[in-house]
């Protein structure tokens, strides 16, 4: 039988906070319980957005497919034109059984050159 939840997550930016009109939002709640193993994305969530950030969202998943003993993470890839611009850098984990309340993820602008100190 599906339990279904959802999550409410709260994207911020650590820098840049704008969104142009043709960007594309992936939102997942991923699977990290085994370490020899890649990531399983268990609910995913992909719109086009633009504005300014933050966005709150709303990502449902089926407890009744989640294991409770599972390691869940959060993970958020912000793309313009199939070019990353953004990504959350930390590993932002979440217990989708015992969940409350929203979940706040921040994205990295990748975008951006690095700054180069000179001598």
């Amino acid at each position: 039988m599906n339990q279904i939840k959802s999550i409410d997550v709260e994207i911020v930016s650590s820098s840049d906070n704008y969104l142009p009109a043709s960007a594309q939002v992936l939102l997942s709640l991923l699977d990290v319980s085994r370490a020899d193993a890649p990531a399983v994305s268990q609910a995913e969530l992909r719109l086009q957005c633009a504005g300014v950030l933050p966005i709150k969202l709303q990502l449902a998943c089926d407890l009744s497919q989640l294991d409770p003993r599972g390691s869940y993470v959060l993970a958020v890839r912000i793309e313009q034109n199939g070019q990353l611009q953004f990504i959350n850098n930390a590993h932002h984990a979440v217990n989708p059984h015992t969940l409350s309340g929203t979940e706040r993820v921040v994205v990295d602008n990748v975008a951006t050159p690095p700054v180069v100190l000179h001598d």
